[in-house]
């Protein structure tokens, strides 16, 4: 929001300077983007009159005779050079824009100057045409830099909870309540009781809550005075017609938008309804846009017919515009439903001043208050003759009170603030402090975001000053069922670190899913959809992490042909009830060991995993389970304890086709994992016995059942396991497999003996042999 200093100054007239109004604003939470020095005028840029304006014949420029003071001509090539007006003249030998200005003959005809266009003045963004003036703004040949001074304007950020402050008086107000003197200045209104010829309909006063029109005739449309152009253009906006100009200052001054439409296109009243399928309204961009029936639109109606004429809360259409020629306006002042608003500027991408300030919210008690000031301003600024009564729908409604407990203020805030300092301070700032102990707080109208008594302390601690908090740690102890609860995120974290340390990278998606994922990945449809969502590529919320990673690898290929990813993500899912999942991907050899040859696959996902549980004293089991989504040769089911944890495997074939993606191996688990009681134990300090043995077994024999068989039979001192070969071919019979393991055997108190070992051996070829299973010599 661009903040012009001497606007500001108007209602405060002892605000010290710019630098002190940035250092008071940072203090009451709005920060300062930019501050920006507006010059003046140059000199030799005067104020003129256009006398006569005549076409150049065989071109499109015109010759200009002005009064400067003196007759001056010159030749201008904009559209609205006309008699009667007045503009900025350059005179010869003025600087403007880096632009030497001489006198020059143009098609035959000498030109002593130029008119300028606001952009070439310096003073807005708009060079299609040339700054209008009222002829009668200034004595001809005045020097504008006299009613043009420098300006100082600061861009402030407003935070979307504090949308008064989207006004200048609501910024006047806050600095009031430290200690500046607020003067607003008051435009007297001369209404009379005559009768409005136009009605006022309400259709959905879900989607219009308050709505008000005012009715002004007699008006003399025609460029705005100079102190007013000179503050929007300091504000950022353009200046039109007097009565347009009026409707955007009051919205600058009091966050309220409002619009003027012409009485001539509204037939026999204003309907506020929504549109209807198919309606289309051109819009005061020159877009003509098909509507959508959530869409809240003004219409003008004449019996039981009705057309729209503006997009509620966003923009006015062309056709009801005010025109230099309007003599009688239906002023309309509103309260809309800020989600409404919001939804229709989306769906056409429409971001407006008007809009913006609707999203947020506007004094639900502040239409009546700004239509008499711009009806009062209307009738100063065009002679507008004004109607006594405003057309009404809906009420105001009025705030609320709240308790309030300076004592408890000062103990949440760690202070002691005197009780009458704070009572003052939520007075100057415009509530109705009433009681004696407890006091009831009505906060002013305005002021949407105070709801509650923290609001209040907040506001308390904000005037008084956050630096007069003291630093010092309020002493308290943590009741016992504050105790424990970052366990789950200590755990969460635990396992980030061992991923990372494993060589995972990690990522983060959005909690949201395409919907139409659901089939492509194979899922069951996601049981949660937005109402409002980003984009339809996040309309619902995920049921699975996996997904998000595989997108994640897709982007990324596309934009660089990497041949490994080791890469996990930690988040949450939305299925029947929300849950904590952990998720990895792999792909090719994941980090890579140029050292040795690398090992790929599922396997190395799968010794990923079996690691990471390790460090957490888990161990790891899969069994063979067909989920959709993966490929049915490669998919288990994740055991833990013998809990179902999850799932891993390569992704399917089908999925893997349909994104253009190399094999993609995966898993994901629901946290938390189970536990396994931590016990310490002493390393045996006596040596271990080594055994290797090769087990044959048909080609359809799960590696797990043979460590099962193992284990069972190797009894107490078998301390470990591991597979160090998988042979297939001769001199094995067809269809078979030979498995190699490193046994490891140790007495946690003495010395194994040879055939102590040996008989252990013993037993496990025995029990390898009764299950079918043959040793490879």
């Amino acid at each position: 929001m661009r903040v012009p200093f001497s606007w500001l100054k108007e209602y405060l007239p002892e605000l010290e300077s710019p630098e002190v109004l940035e250092e008071r604003l940072a203090g009451l939470g709005f920060e300062t983007d930019r501050m920006e020095r507006l010059p003046a005028p140059p000199k030799g840029v005067v104020f003129a009159r256009v006398l006569e304006a005549h076409p150049i014949p065989g071109t499109h420029l015109k010759r200009l005779l002005l009064d400067a003071g003196r007759a001056v001509e010159v030749v201008s090539g904009a559209e609205n050079a006309r008699a009667g007006i007045g503009v900025a003249l350059a005179l010869p030998g003025t600087e403007v824009g880096g632009l030497s200005i001489g006198e020059r003959t143009i098609q035959g005809v000498r030109s002593h100057g130029m008119a300028l266009s606001p952009k070439e003045l310096g003073v807005g963004e708009y060079g299609g045409g040339l700054l209008e003036l009222p002829p009668d703004a200034l004595p001809p040949g005045t020097p504008l830099a006299e009613a043009w001074p420098e300006e100082t304007v600061l861009e402030l950020e407003v935070t979307p909870n504090r949308p008064d402050a989207l006004g200048l008086l609501g910024l006047a107000r806050d600095l009031h309540a430290l200690g500046y003197a607020l003067e607003v200045p008051e435009y007297p209104l001369r209404a009379e009781p005559v009768p409005i010829p136009f009605g006022l309909k309400v259709e959905d006063p879900e989607g219009a809550p308050r709505f008000t029109l005012g009715y002004a005739f007699g008006l003399k449309v025609g460029p705005s005075p100079l102190w007013l152009q000179r503050r929007l253009f300091a504000a950022g906006m353009r200046p039109l017609l007097n009565a347009v100009d009026v409707t955007n200052y009051l919205m600058l001054e009091l966050a309220q938008p409002m619009h003027a439409f012409d009485l001539r296109t509204i037939g026999e009243g204003i309907l506020v309804r929504r549109a209807r399928p198919g309606e289309r309204l051109r819009t005061l961009d020159g877009v003509e846009r098909t509507l959508h029936p959530e869409d809240l639109v003004i219409a003008a109606y004449r019996g039981e017919e009705s057309w729209p004429i503006g997009l509620a809360g966003v923009m006015g259409g062309e056709e009801s515009e005010v025109r230099p020629d309007t003599e009688a306006i239906a002023l309309e002042v509103a309260r809309f439903h800020p989600l409404a608003i919001r939804k229709t500027a989306r769906r056409h991408g429409l971001r407006t001043e008007a809009s913006h300030r609707f999203e947020r919210g506007v004094d639900p008690m502040g239409q009546t208050l700004a239509q008499r000031r711009a009806l009062a301003l209307l009738q100063a600024l065009a002679g507008a003759r004004v109607a006594e009564k405003l057309l009404e729908a809906g009420r105001e409604e009025a705030p609320s009170p709240i308790p309030f407990s300076p004592e408890r203020a000062n103990r949440l805030l760690g202070t002691s603030y005197p009780e009458a300092e704070q009572l003052a301070a939520l007075t100057r700032l415009g509530c109705l402090v009433e009681g004696e102990g407890p006091y009831r707080v009505t906060p002013p109208s305005w002021r949407l975001d105070l709801k509650g008594e923290e609001d209040l302390i907040e506001e308390v601690a904000r005037l008084k000053g956050y630096e007069t908090i003291p630093m010092a740690l309020p002493a308290f102890f943590p009741a016992p069922d504050n105790r424990g609860v970052e366990g789950p995120y200590r755990k969460e974290e635990a396992l980030r670190d061992l991923l990372s340390g494993l060589g995972f990278q990690e990522v983060y998606t959005y909690s949201f899913m395409d919907p139409k994922d659901a089939a492509l990945f194979r899922l069951p449809p996601p049981p949660l959809h937005l109402k409002n969502p980003l984009a339809p590529e996040k309309a619902a919320l995920r049921n699975y992490l996996f997904p998000g990673l595989v997108r994640t690898l897709k982007a990324n290929l596309d934009l660089d042909r990497a041949e490994r990813a080791l890469v996990f993500e930690l988040g949450r899912v939305f299925q029947e009830e929300e849950k904590t999942h952990l998720a990895g991907l792999l792909l090719g050899e994941g980090v890579g060991l140029p050292w040795k040859e690398g090992l790929k696959g599922y396997p190395l996902l799968k010794g990923y995993l079996e690691a990471l549980l390790a460090r957490l004293g888990l161990a790891l089991e899969v069994e063979p389970h067909p989920f959709p989504f993966l490929h049915p040769g490669v998919s288990g089911r994740v055991l833990v304890e013998g809990q179902g944890v999850g799932f891993i495997g390569t992704l399917h074939p089908a999925i893997q086709k349909a994104l253009e993606l190399p094999p993609v191996h995966l898993f994901e688990l629901t946290l938390p994992l189970p536990e396994r009681p931590f016990r310490f134990q002493d390393p045996s300090r006596y040596p271990p016995a080594f055994r290797d043995l090769a087990v044959v077994a048909p080609e359809e024999t799960p590696y797990r059942e043979v460590e099962g068989i193992l284990k069972e039979a190797a009894g107490a001192y078998l301390e470990a396991l591991a597979l160090f070969d998988l042979y297939q071919g001769p001199p094995l019979k067809e269809g078979t497999k030979s498995l190699a393991f490193h046994l490891r055997f140790r007495h946690p108190e003495r010395t194994l003996r040879d055939e102590e070992v040996e008989e252990v051996m013993g037993r496990i070829v025995a029990a390898l042999r009764a299950r079918g299973l043959d040793i490879r010599g």
